[in-house]
């Protein structure tokens, strides 16, 4: 079976290579599909033509002089290419799967099914995004509806898409995972040298500043621990900062907070996974995530979750089995969560968050689960034209 990736996202970089660096999740989805047995080519818009080979996969890398977004206008050099690609498959009898990154490409995604083999599947896969209103979702219903594959990081996202009736039935929806990371675990006590990161626990904050975050629910409850775990420490590290004024202003309320909250701000990518190995736990309020990026940084590094009851995040933890689950926006909840972890041998919690991880969530299982969708969207589509 060969699969062909396009990703239509784009924006500038200083070169190529720091655009395949903060991509990580293409080229890692691309390796692990082709570790699973697949033949796979990407298709990347960029700034400028380049053909190369990365871990002996294909990229295509092709200039659309369109703006940035590219949500309505149609990128026809990519699909020409595409399109030709295809045929040439099809008349050679290789079994064909075409995935789209994102729904916010709908025309582009309508105009590529039209020029496509009919025998051809088309997947689209969510990455957060919500689905658009007004005359907007009409365009994005009769775009994207009838494909053969929605993909989505766990089944209840796409609950909105279904009641939009942008999505025709759940029958067409896969639960695959849409990213993983690539950092590795480290001894505590060498990462926690390089941080210079002390406290018995130490808890993390990845995320930023946000009421979607709710760092403000993070805090009162990591306050009233205090007085069991005097030596508990959190850090907090974050790109955006809407609510940086009242989380300050809320840690200076108390002197307990005051001596054990530090607010890192951004930290540049390379020191990222220092931190997380230096960490016991990781926690977010996050109401909604696409997926939970973070989440998964925690787990390869062995951290422990306590992070809210969404549709993604239970997923990744098994339903909460790994680390602990609460309610969003519940102070008594993370609270109570706090204290069901802290209750427990890290070290043993440590390896199960690590475990997990690598039979679920390293792009090599996500690279087998996302080929077992390809290979049902195919036949279901050869099913389909049959009749």
């Amino acid at each position: 079976m060969h699969i062909i990736i396009i990703n239509n996202a784009y924006g500038r970089f200083p070169s190529l290579q720091a655009m395949l660096t903060l991509y990580y999740n293409l080229t890692g989805w691309a390796e692990g599909v082709a570790a699973a047995g697949a033949q796979v080519t990407v298709f990347q818009r960029y700034q400028h033509d380049t053909d190369l080979e990365i871990a002996n996969i294909p990229y295509h890398f092709i200039t659309e002089h369109k703006p940035r977004q590219l949500t309505w206008q149609i990128p026809w050099r990519i699909i020409r290419r595409v399109r030709t690609l295809c045929q040439r498959h099809v008349q050679a009898g290789i079994p064909t799967v075409v995935h789209m990154n994102g729904f916010v490409f709908p025309i582009p995604t309508r105009v590529l099914r039209l020029m496509l083999p009919n025998s051809v599947p088309i997947v689209v896969q969510h990455h957060g995004e919500r689905a658009m209103r007004s005359w907007k979702q009409r365009v994005q219903r009769a775009a994207l509806r009838g494909l053969d594959g929605y993909l989505f990081a766990a089944k209840p996202m796409a609950q909105e898409w279904l009641d939009a009736g942008i999505i025709a039935s759940s029958h067409d929806v896969y639960d695959v995972m849409e990213g993983s990371s690539l950092f590795t675990y480290q001894d505590r006590a060498s990462a926690r040298a390089i941080t210079g990161l002390t406290g018995n626990p130490i808890l993390f904050w990845a995320g930023n500043l946000d009421s979607n975050k709710d760092p403000l629910t993070i805090l009162n409850g990591f306050e009233r621990i205090l007085p069991a775990y005097p030596d508990a420490r959190l850090y907090m590290a974050y790109r955006y900062d809407s609510l940086l004024a009242e989380v300050q202003a809320r840690i200076a309320r108390s002197q307990a907070l005051t001596q054990s909250v530090t607010l890192l701000g951004q930290l540049a990518r390379e020191q990222i996974p220092d931190y997380f190995n230096s960490a016991d736990f990781f926690v977010q309020g996050s109401a909604k995530e696409g997926s939970g990026l973070a989440v998964l940084d925690a787990l390869t590094c062995g951290v422990v979750p306590v992070i809210t009851d969404i549709p993604s995040f239970r997923v990744l933890t098994d339903n909460g089995r790994i680390g602990a689950l609460w309610s969003v926006g519940d102070e008594e909840r993370f609270v109570a969560a706090l204290r069901h972890v802290l209750a427990q041998p890290v070290q043993a919690q440590s390896a199960a968050a690590r475990q997990f991880f690598e039979q679920q969530w390293s792009f090599a299982a996500i690279g087998r689960r996302a080929l077992q969708v390809y290979e049902m969207a195919w036949q279901r589509r050869q099913e389909k034209i049959a009749t």
